[in-house]
């Protein structure tokens, strides 16, 4: 049974892949010009990698892809965050991701990292919803 679950997955990819191009144009520039990168997984339709991200960001998640910084490879929390929810976000949103998901995330993290001290990541709504389509609260 596991085989057919496979199947659909790959059947599903490119479908997922042109509704979700822009982030999926997006990560390939990352794979491009990321100097260590390595697949994890591969779930949901979506390849999880390890890769060098901006200082303070545990994953982004960009159409087909995740990927996690070296410090949380294996952390299934953030996998799962990443692959497991923000993903469902993007196959939601479509084109639309970026500027619904993706910027408010980059803006979050940028005023967290600055503001944030005493409150919770998650408290903000793309993480809260990420968190939710994952099931981890």
């Amino acid at each position: 049974m596991a085989g057919k679950g496979n199947t659909i997955q790959t059947l599903l990819f490119p479908i997922l892949f042109i509704w979700q191009l822009p982030q999926n144009i997006v990560a390939l520039g990352v794979m491009l010009f990321s100097k260590k990168i390595r697949k994890i997984d591969f779930r949901h339709c979506c390849l999880v990698m390890e890769a060098k991200l901006p200082k303070g960001a545990g994953g982004v998640s960009l159409g087909n892809f995740a990927f996690v910084s070296p410090g949380c490879a294996h952390d299934e929390h953030t996998i799962r965050h990443e692959a497991d929810g923000h993903t469902v976000d993007s196959m939601i949103f479509g084109p639309l991701y970026l500027l619904v998901i993706g910027l408010p995330s980059v803006l979050h993290l940028i005023w967290f990292n600055r503001h944030g001290a005493g409150k919770s990541y998650y408290d903000f709504y793309t993480e809260r919803w990420a968190n939710r389509h994952a099931g981890l609260g």
